[in-house]
């Protein structure tokens, strides 16, 4: 289906629903008709998401989706990366800088492009196929996340390659 206006508020409410904050809804759904097949559709006013004759639970989809490609949604796993995770969000703004500090929240990129993301995510999505040169490039936050899926075994493998 082409993107349509009601397509695209429909991702967008569905996203949300599943507590996702998509960066450009209309890039994921073309992202997931291009690289996996995956048609969406609108059917009693709710998004709908299909691989040929296969009708998928649409939360169970986002979710892996956006496990696979985090960098397409603001924020992951409840995490603050950079002061554009939390655009439009007051609420969560206060909330932040009263659980970490102020200079917690000053030290923050405004976002991807920032002069200062590069020490809080690289344009590696951590996975344990990495290369040795692809995990040195990752933060330190990164590192962390990755050892905790992977263990100490996992990552003794990634420093082996080259």
């Amino acid at each position: 289906m082409p993107m349509t206006s009601k397509l695209f508020l429909a991702a967008e409410r569905t996203f949300h629903a599943a507590g996702l904050k998509p960066k450009d809804a209309s890039a994921i759904l073309s992202k997931l008709e291009s690289e996996f097949g995956v048609a969406a559709s609108i059917e009693g006013g709710m998004l709908t998401l299909k691989q040929g004759d296969t009708i998928f639970s649409v939360g169970q989809m986002l979710q892996s989706y956006s496990q696979k490609f985090p960098r397409d949604f603001y924020g992951s796993a409840g995490t603050v990366n950079f002061k554009d995770d939390l655009a439009g969000d007051n609420a969560a703004k206060v909330r932040f800088i009263r659980e970490n500090g102020l200079p917690a929240w000053d030290a923050l990129p405004v976002n991807e492009k920032s002069a200062g993301a590069r020490r809080v995510v690289t344009d590696q999505i951590p996975h344990a196929g990495m290369k040795r040169s692809e995990y040195q490039r990752l933060s330190l936050s990164e590192k962390s996340k990755l050892s905790g899926e992977i263990g100490p075994v996992g990552i003794e493998r990634i420093l082996a390659r080259k």
